[in-house]
Order: structure tokens, then sequence, then C-alpha cells
């Protein structure tokens, strides 16, 4: 009996222990549609997160909020991990919610001024009514630092998978200010980052090593259900190492999105089917690696005239950026249903200094829409280089400019297939086109192209050369006798 008594003791306190090193977990059963859950929830999220740690199990149920004042509802803290019971889970922003132009965080990751970090979301519902109350910014699951005090700060380790989110204005994300508070080197007073967020950006940005330090840490938003939103599905603003995958993202206004330096970010295995644009490479970031999407417009949506499944871009800011360093292989972008058609578009704002697209690799992808290798917004602020486009299917017109409109060169066009019934025109200079097939057409150089490089190219008519000092070795006529 002793032996068992012991054995017993044993085995109950090594459960104590193991349930000491998971955390605390504290059950929250949904307080119902009649009545606010913002109490309850956060006092549940307090409770663990004081303790060190551990997880809120929420019941099955309507968990709804409300609005208050300040910029969020209910802050997600550290080393917590909200989990409910799937679909059936349901957080909601209360419908009734007056509409209010400032941007607003129901759930928020962190506060403006202390930022969370080991933090998870998972197996939950949730609904912003961003487009249901007519006003605002409503977010997902996000986590903003924007005080003078948490500039040099970040929110680390946060995932969020398994959810439904609708919507929102963005799912999930994370960002700073666009203001010149990016470039302060330590805590400055509230007056004095006023002061410089007077002064405009300037042209130094993103690379000073304050900034690259703080900026955030492994993020990952996967399989997750996002349905409409009015802004960007994922954002990750000034994020060093992040994951965005196997998401199914529908009716929003732009798919996920790279911006402000970010850098080692992985967006794959997505399916997003957008209303303006599909996935948004932007602002400074670099080593970004997009693969195995599938991308193209929203069916039956209203679509915008230029809306384009991949966008490298700028912000409407005064900076001179670089967006670099961007392997884009094995994606399937599709768009027959715009009036441009457009799949791969260049843009940089007329408010920019100036942006230089380079490093950028586009492999084995399926491009079933036109190809725009210019920039139809501001192409005396673009520079393209050392781009290499090889091995894609090819469906649309290969748009490109005269270097006079827009600086490009060292650009590789290589092994593709372009079957598009027609021609497809070179107007640039400095290029390399070799080793593609023309499986309806042929290649024209125009008499603005210069010095480019054509050889080992299949052609189902003869290529037509009108350039300047053109290179052509080496290419091949198919024929239709057997």
């Amino acid at each position: 009996m002793k032996r068992l008594l012991i054995s017993a003791l044993l085995c109950l306190l090594a459960t104590q222990v193991g349930a000491m090193a998971q955390g605390l977990e504290t059950q929250v059963p949904a307080p119902g549609a009649d009545v606010h859950a913002d109490d309850v929830l956060q006092q549940a999220i307090d409770k663990v997160s004081a303790a060190g740690g551990g997880t809120v199990v929420l019941g099955v149920g309507d968990f709804k909020l409300s609005r208050k004042e300040g910029d969020e509802t209910v802050i997600i803290k550290s080393n917590v991990t909200l989990r409910g019971q799937g679909h059936a889970t349901h957080i909601y922003l209360d419908p009734k919610t007056p509409p209010n132009p400032l941007r607003y965080f129901p759930m928020r990751i962190g506060s403006a001024k202390v930022p969370a970090n080991n933090v998870v979301i998972e197996n939950l519902r949730y609904t912003g009514n961003d487009k249901l109350i007519g006003g605002g910014s409503i977010m997902g699951f996000n986590a903003r630092l924007d005080e003078p005090e948490s500039m040099l700060l970040s929110c680390d380790n946060i995932t969020v998978r398994n959810c439904w989110i609708y919507d929102a204005k963005q799912a999930a994300g994370c960002t700073k200010p666009a203001s010149n508070l990016y470039n302060a080197k330590y805590v400055i007073p509230a007056a004095e980052a006023a002061a410089a967020s007077k002064e405009g950006a300037g042209a130094k940005f993103y690379g000073q090593p304050e900034r690259q330090a703080s900026q955030f840490k492994n993020w990952q938003v996967h399989h997750n259900f996002i349905d409409t939103c009015g802004n960007k599905a994922v954002e990750l603003a000034e994020c060093n190492g992040g994951l965005i995958a196997d998401n199914y993202i529908i009716n929003c206004e732009d798919g996920p999105q790279v911006i402000f330096g970010s850098r080692n970010v992985r967006i794959c295995d997505n399916q997003v089917f957008f209303i303006r644009t599909g996935i948004n490479i932007t602002e400074g970031s670099h080593h970004i690696t997009v693969s195995g999407n599938i991308v193209e417009p929203a069916s039956g949506a209203k679509l915008k005239n230029w809306g384009a499944c991949l966008v490298f871009r700028t912000e409407p800011l005064p900076l001179a950026t670089t967006v670099s360093h961007v392997a884009v292989t094995g994606n399937v972008f599709r768009n027959q249903t715009t009036d441009a058609k457009v799949t791969l578009r260049f843009e940089t704002r007329k408010e920019s200094l100036g942006c230089c697209y380079q490093a950028i690799t586009l492999t084995g992808n399926v491009f079933d829409g036109d190809l725009q290798f210019y920039d139809r917004v501001n192409p005396a602020m673009t520079t393209m280089q050392e781009i290499v486009f090889a091995d894609n299917i090819c469906e649309g017109s290969f748009v490109n400019a005269p270097v006079a409109e827009v600086a490009s060169s060292r650009i590789t066009v290589r092994g593709n297939t372009f079957r598009l019934p027609g021609n497809q025109v070179l107007k640039a200079s400095r290029w390399i086109w070799s080793d593609n097939t023309h499986t309806a057409g042929t290649l024209e150089l125009d008499a603005a192209a210069k010095s480019n490089i054509v050889r080992n190219n299949v052609t189902t008519s003869a290529i037509r050369d009108q350039g300047v000092k053109t290179s052509l070795n080496g290419n091949e006529v198919l024929t239709n006798d057997p």
C-alpha cells in the first residue's frame, strides 16, 4: 500500500511539473451575443501572461467586442496562446458600432507602446465587420508600434494559424508608422518626434543598423481562410524572418505584402483571389521568396483597370529605395478578366525619389496575361537591372520600353515559351534574349533597341531586327514540315 501511495504521489508530481512546463491554462466560456466579452477576454489574457505564459482556451459560441476609446478593445500580451474550438468560436466587433475613420484594433497584439512576444492565435473565427459598419480601418490580428518610445522595439515570434478571418482591413500583420520616426536612433521625446516627422522622410530610410535590429522577427501566418479585406490581406512591414503560407485568400483588395525593408520572408503556397492587386513586394524589401502560389482576380468582382497578380512597387513617400534579391518560382499568375490583363507590373509612385529593382529572378512560373517590364506611373525614377526571367510559360505580351524612357540593363530573358499569337517586341537595350521558343510568332527588335544579344531562339518566322548593334546568333525558324 505504501509503495502504491508513493507511486501515485510521483505520478501527481510529474503531472504538476508537466503542467507548469506547459504554462497556465484557463478556460473561457463564450458569454453569448447579448453581452460584450471585452473584460472576460482581457482578464483571462492578463492572468495567463502574468503567470509567465500559457493558453487561453475559448469555448464554443459568441465573443462580441465593443469599440472602446483609444486604439484597441483587447490586447494580446506576451507568452499567450489564444485557442478556440474552430469555426464555432466566433470573436467579432459589435456590428452596431458607429462608423469611425480612425484605424482600430479589436484584438491587438501588444499595445502602441508595449510589444508582445511569443503569441499564438489559432483555431477560431474572427469578423471585423469593417465593411458592415461603413467606416474606419478595422484590423484583424495585428501589431503596430507607433509611439516614439516604441520605435526601436518589436513584436517577435508571432503565429496566426488555422483561423477564419472575415471583413477586416487587414487579416494579420505587423507595422510601424511610415514617417521620419524611422530615422530615430534612440528613444526620442514626443515633441522631437513630431518635429522630425514634419521634415519628411528623406532619402535614407531603411538601412540604419538601429532600424534593422528593431525589425519584427519570426512572423508566421499560415493555413488561414481570409475573406473580404479592404487593404492587404496579410502585411509584414519592417519584418526580418516571416512566413505567409497555405492561406486561402478571397475577395481582398490586395493579397500578401512585404513592405518597409522587410527581408527573409517566404510567401508560398497561397491561393489569392484579389480585387486590386495580388502579391506586393514593396518599398525597400529584399531577400524575399515567392513560390507555389496561385494568384488571379476574384470571380465576378468589379476590378480595377490595372490590377496585377504580382507587383513590385514603392509607397507614396519621398524616398530613394531598392527592391532586390527576390526569387519568384513555380507560381501560377492568371489575369484574363481585368481590362489590362496584367500579371506582372513595376510601379514607382510619383512621390518617390527613385527606386531600383534589381537581382530579381522569375523562373518556372505560368504568366497567363501580359507582363509589364516598364513603369507606366513614374518611368523617369525607375531603374531595372540584373533581372532573370527564365523558363516561364507566357500567354500574353512582354511589354518593355526604350532605355530613354525606363533605365534597364542586364536583363536576361531565357528559355521561356511565348504562346501569344503574334510577335513579341523588344524596345529595351543591353538585354539578353536567348533560348526562347515563340510558338506562334517571332521576335521584333524596335529601332530604339541597342546592343542586345539575341541568340539560340526558336521562332515560327525569321526574327525582325530594326535595332542598333544587335548580336544575332544561332536562331532557328521552326518549320511545319515533318
